[in-house]
Order: C-alpha cells, then sequence, then structure tokens
C-alpha cells in the first residue's frame, strides 16, 4: 500500500500543467463561439425549388460565422491532440461509450456525399447553417473534452472563462428582458453590422441573445444554470457564490423574459434531478436552497406581471388538446382537372378556352355527376349552386403575369392554370413568387396529429408531415442540413389549415426528427445510444455519490443540464448556436466521469 501511495505521489509530481493553447478550443466553445454576431449577405440557392417564397439574397447575423469558427476550432482540437499525443507524449485516452458518436458522425459524412443535395450538406443552407463539417465537428469537441477534462485544475482554470462568457452573454439578455437591448443601440449595431438603422424580428422586451431565436435561450439557459448552482456548493469563497448566484438569477428571469415555455419546463426538470442526485447536499444547505426556489418564483411573478401575464398564458396555451376540423381536406392539380376535397365531398374543375380564350368551366362531383353554378351578385365571379361546395370562381388573365382560374374557399384565394406553360394542358397551382406547382395528396400520419395541427405551438402540423418522411430517407436521409427540402413545403392545403401559410418550413422543431430525416435512422439510434450510454453512466456514479470535492458536483451538474437539453430537444432543433455547448459540457462530463471512476478505483485497491 505504501508503494501505491509513493507511485501515485509520484505521478502526479510529473504531471505538467496543461498549456493555456489546449484548453482555448473548449473555452472558445463554451464561452466566445456563443457570442459571435455579424452581418452575413448571401444567395440562399433556393430559387430553384418552386415553392421558395423568399428573396434570393438573405442576411444572416447569428449562425454562419459561428458555423465557420466552429469548424476551424474542430480542426484546432484535431491538431492538438495530435501534439498532445506524440508531442508531450500524453497517454491517447478512449472510452467505448463514444463509440456510437463516433458511427453518427461517419454516417453523417456518408449522408451528405450521398445526398441529392449535397452542396448544401457541405456548405450549410438558409436559417441553418450547421452543415455535415459542424456534425463531425461535435464528435470531435465531444472527444476533446474528454481528453484534456479529467483533472480538477483544468477545469477550474476553464470554468473562470466560461463564467466570464456567461456573464458577458447575461448582461445582453438583462438589457433585452428589461427593454434596453443592447444591439439595438448605435454602439451595438456597429458592432454586429456595417450599418445602422438594423430591423429587429423580435419585440422590444423578449430576450434572444445572440443564439438566433428566443426558443435557443431556453437551451442556453438549461445548459448553463445547473452548472451554476452546481458551482455555488462547491465555491468556498462567499463572495464567488454571490456572483455564481446573480448569474443564475440573471439567466433565470432571461429564460423567462424569452418566453421560452418548453426552457421552463425542462430547467425545473433538471434542477429537480440534481436536487434528488444531490439530496444530501441540498438538505445540509437547506436555506440556499429554499431562497433559489423563492427567487425562481419572484423572477416568474415578476416578469410575468411586466409583460401583461404572457407567461401563464402561453403555458396555459403550449399544449392545445381540443381537436381541430379542417374542411378543406386536400387539392390535387392532375394532368386533366383540379380536385377539391371539401368535408368529405370532391369537386372537379375542368376548363377549356373557347376561340376567344375565355374559360370554359365544367363541374362535376366526385361521382362524376354535374354540378351547377351560377353568377354571383355582383356579376364578379361565379358561386357554385351546390351547398356541399360554398366556393365562388372567376378566371384571372393579368398580361405577362398570370392566366388562369381563381377558386375562393372560405376567403382565401387559390390560384389555378393550365395556360402558362407552351403546349402544356397540365393543370398547375399558383404558389409564391409566382412559380407554378403540382399539388397532390400528402401521406397522414398519427391520427392525434392529423388532428391537432397547433398542437405544441403548431408543431402538431409539422410533425404529422415529417413522420412519413423516415420510410423515404430510413438509411442514410436526405443529407445533412437538407430537411427544408425533404419537408413537402408544396402542401399548400396543410400549411393554409396549421397558419403556416406563406410560411417555409425549414425545420422539424425536434432534434430527433431533424437527425432522422437528415441523416437517416441508423444515425439517430446511434446518437440516442450515445446519449443513454452517458446518461446511465452518469447514475452509476452520482446517485449515491457523497459528492466531497469539485469534480462531482459539476459532474452531476452537467448530468443535469444534458438530460434537460435531450427533453428540450422533443421540441427544438439542433442549432450551432447552442449544440456545441451541449457537446462540450458532455464531454468534459465524459471526462469527469472517467476520473471519479478511476479514483473509486484506486481507493478500493488501496483499502485493499
Amino acid at each position: 500500500m505504501a508503494s501505491y501511495n509513493v507511485n501515485n505521489k509520484n505521478k502526479k509530481e510529473e504531471k505538467k500543467k496543461i498549456s493555456f493553447f489546449l484548453i482555448f478550443p473548449a473555452i472558445a466553445v463554451l464561452a466566445i463561439i456563443p457570442l459571435i454576431t455579424y452581418y452575413y449577405s448571401y444567395e440562399t440557392k433556393l430559387d430553384q425549388f418552386e415553392w421558395y417564397t423568399g428573396p434570393v439574397k438573405q442576411t444572416d447575423f447569428f449562425l454562419r460565422y459561428k458555423t465557420v469558427a466552429l469548424i476551424i476550432i474542430s480542426i484546432y482540437m484535431v491538431f492538438a491532440v495530435i501534439y498532445m499525443v506524440f508531442g508531450e507524449e500524453r497517454k491517447f485516452a478512449w472510452d467505448k461509450k463514444l463509440i456510437p458518436l463516433l458511427v453518427y458522425a461517419v454516417i453523417s459524412f456518408i449522408s451528405a456525399i450521398a445526398s441529392k443535395y449535397s452542396y448544401f450538406s457541405f456548405n450549410g443552407i438558409y436559417e441553418q447553417f450547421e452543415p455535415v463539417w459542424v456534425l463531425i465537428g461535435y464528435f470531435i469537441i465531444v472527444y476533446y473534452c474528454f481528453f484534456v477534462f479529467q483533472e480538477e485544475t483544468v477545469l477550474r482554470r476553464t470554468m473562470r472563462w466560461f463564467i466570464a462568457g456567461i456573464s458577458i452573454m447575461a448582461a445582453l439578455g438583462l438589457s433585452q428582458a428589461f427593454k434596453h437591448d443592447f444591439l439595438r443601440t448605435e454602439i451595438g449595431q456597429k458592432l454586429i453590422s456595417p450599418k445602422t438603422g438594423l430591423e429587429f424580428k423580435f419585440e422590444l422586451g423578449r430576450a434572444y441573445l445572440t443564439v438566433y431565436n428566443p426558443n435557443y435561450v431556453g437551451f442556453y439557459a438549461t445548459l448553463i444554470v445547473p452548472v451554476l448552482v452546481a458551482l455555488i456548493f462547491a465555491a468556498k469563497k462567499l463572495w464567488c457564490r454571490i456572483g455564481y448566484a446573480l448569474l443564475a438569477i440573471s439567466l433565470i428571469i432571461i429564460l423567462f423574459a424569452s418566453q421560452s415555455r418548453a426552457g421552463v419546463i425542462t430547467i425545473i426538470i433538471s434542477l429537480l434531478l440534481m436536487l434528488l442526485c444531490m439530496r444530501k447536499v441540498f438538505i445540509k444547505n437547506w436555506k440556499i436552497t429554499v431562497a433559489a426556489i423563492a427567487v425562481f418564483a419572484v423572477a416568474f411573478i415578476g416578469i410575468n406581471v411586466m409583460n401583461q401575464n404572457i407567461l401563464l398564458n402561453r403555458m396555459k396555451s403550449m399544449f392545445s388538446m381540443t381537436p381541430e376540423t379542417h374542411l378543406l381536406e386536400s387539392i390535387v392539380t392532375n394532368d386533366d382537372n383540379v380536385t377539391i376535397k371539401y368535408n368529405g365531398n370532391s369537386l372537379v374543375f375542368k376548363v377549356e378556352q373557347d376561340e376567344y380564350n375565355n374559360d370554359i368551366f365544367s363541374l362535376e362531383d366526385g361521382s362524376g355527376s354535374p354540378v351547377s353554378y351560377s353568377a354571383a351578385e355582383d356579376n364578379s365571379a361565379y358561386k357554385v349552386d351546390d351547398v356541399r361546395f360554398p366556393f365562388t370562381f372567376s378566371s384571372v388573365r393579368v398580361p405577362e403575369s398570370f392566366y388562369g382560374f381563381l377558386v375562393t374557399i372560405e376567403g382565401q384565394p387559390w390560384y389555378f392554370s393550365n395556360m402558362m406553360k407552351p403546349n402544356n394542358k397540365t393543370y398547375y397551382a399558383l404558389g409564391g413568387n409566382m412559380s407554378l406547382m403540382k399539388l397532390t395528396e400528402h401521406e397522414k400520419s398519427l391520427s392525434f396529429l392529423e388532428n391537432h395541427y397547433h398542437f405544441a405551438n403548431g408543431r402538431g402540423y409539422i410533425w404529422a408531415r415529417t413522420l412519413p418522411l423516415l420510410k423515404k430517407y430510413f438509411l442514410l436521409g436526405s443529407g445533412p442540413d437538407t430537411f427544408i427540402m425533404a419537408f413537402p413545403n408544396n402542401d399548400l392545403v396543410g400549411l393554409y389549415n396549421s397558419w403556416h401559410q406563406n410560411e417555409i418550413v425549414t425545420k422539424p422543431h425536434c432534434l430527433y426528427l431533424q437527425t432522422a430525416v437528415q441523416t437517416g435512422v441508423p444515425s439517430l439510434i446511434a446518437l440516442l445510444l450515445f446519449f443513454i450510454f452517458y446518461i446511465v453512466n452518469s447514475f452509476t456514479i452520482y446517485w449515491k455519490h457523497d459528492y466531497e470535492g469539485y469534480l462531482p458536483k459539476v459532474g452531476v451538474a452537467i448530468l443535469a443540464s444534458s438530460i434537460g437539453y435531450m427533453i428540450l430537444a422533443l421540441t427544438n432543433d439542433s442549432c450551432v448556436a447552442t449544440s456545441p455547448i451541449f457537446f462540450a459540457l458532455i464531454g468534459i462530463g465524459l471526462g469527469i466521469n472517467h476520473k471519479l471512476k478511476q479514483d473509486i478505483k484506486n481507493n478500493q485497491l488501496t483499502q485493499d
């Protein structure tokens, strides 16, 4: 036993202090990249698709340069590992729990190569900018953090920089929450753009930080607050505890101001999980626990009152369970007619042109029986005489623009034509930007989703149209960053019924569906296995741990943060603004777990 202690002491003495340049990549991912915000103008290259209704040129502030920085840092990490192994002769570390994540990265790369839309898979896309290099980067980040963060001194040094980044983010978020958004000031605008006078998408008083969307504020707070709570208990100095507490309170206020309902729920779950694991520590420090709960409640009430009860109202409406009725069921543009299904009945439009180019309409129901029509009262259109079809319709002639006919259903105009393409009498519907598109029947999904399009703030419809895509893209997916092409954005009726009309669905609002569609179901299974292995491994360590020392407190906080992120990912997508923080933390968590297991094993050897 004496021999073991001497050897162990010698090993500690031989250990060199790790260079700042080797912990810098993790600092960049945790504290610097989330703050990167700058004007970027680009061509979407989506005008080739009939459903794309936006301008060819778009601007981005929050995603593109984060992506570039993340790719550079990932490359840096690769060379840093090579240097540590061969230059400093450190022992190469590996953990079999990393294998599923490696498989996920490999499948993602194969998916990008095989994709019909590989340009976007390798370069990123409108409103996403998460190409395959970023997905591979997530694996590199996890491995690097696992490799580097197995010592308390390294973690403590990095945490100082992490806290500095959180402090800047918190200051910005508070300015947004209290309606003095720094980014809207002249100085703020000059920092993020070569010009001032910018238009901001979100209303004053709603926090969005630099993470692109208020929904991702939920991700950020869920990842950070448990870590801050752990540091409160780990810190020995009172001023440090006060500082961590103030940061945690600030982030909770910012979370409420973002109106991320799912974020509020997941942060509660994360903290409850942490409370269960660290029950003895929380009971021992019951005054801090009670104070924290009180602050949480006061912050919620305060932000709710400031914003006219918006938090409670949004929480109440989060999961609408009232079944919906969609009278307009489908519109199909066939080769020889337009078929409209309405309230269980079908109306078929056929149009021919006479020698003067006037439309001659012929209407039939689903059984082939003629349906009569007559002039409307103001003679500006025709009305269908059959009570089953409360429609009006008329010819439309706009020189050098559109030749066809208009059908008005429930006050909504629908334009069709069989005259716009030379020598082509096929029927088309008019989409955005005057594009002609074919409308088809779309495969139905789960009956609950089909009857609850507005479930989870409109996600019901998106999930209903996404689930059937899993069969088509089962093996390798459509390619990283290509969900926008895989999704049926030409489902004009579904978009209309779900209130997504005139919108382009760019993401499924679910990380797991996003992964399954873009890189295939096997890649999703690999990712889930990685999550499960990490959670199971962590619980075996932390459920009965005594939490003496710094590492276990941070380790269990990262477990709580990660589980919160995974739950929140059910209703939100992966995003380069927040996902790198998650993968960095889970990598650090794996490193801490590895170290704690070694310590447990060494202690057992000592006792023997």
